[in-house]
């Protein structure tokens, strides 16, 4: 294994690209995050950490969402995950821990509650 492993990964989201680049000495994984995160696309970040954690379960995770904007709603819910240490996947409901630290995104996207 390479010691800095870069990974395009494609979410599905066209508005969402991640590449995560993977930290052998260090065991961390940064998922950095460029576009635009909602509540409507963010459980594709979700399916990213999980596959992340799954092959690399010793790994922390770092959600860099420096590049990113988020909505208001859709950082208060990742909040809520790396609070909780758990990613939920949005397919069948099962909760898998994870390490999880958030770097927090320039732009936070005021938007309705209702979206």
């Amino acid at each position: 294994m390479t010691m800095h492993h870069h990974m395009h990964h494609h979410s599905g989201d066209p508005k969402l690209k991640v590449l995560i680049r993977l930290n052998a000495d260090a065991e961390s994984a940064r998922i950095e995050v460029h576009g635009v995160v909602t509540v409507a696309n963010v459980r594709a970040l979700y399916v990213v950490c999980r596959r992340v954690t799954s092959k690399l379960p010793s790994f922390e995770l770092v959600l860099d969402l420096a590049h990113a904007r988020v909505s208001a709603a859709a950082i208060d819910e990742l909040r809520e995950r790396a609070r909780a240490s758990l990613m939920y996947s949005g397919i069948d409901g099962t909760v898998t821990p994870c390490r999880l630290r958030l770097v927090d995104p320039l732009v936070i996207l005021k938007t309705k509650e209702h979206v």
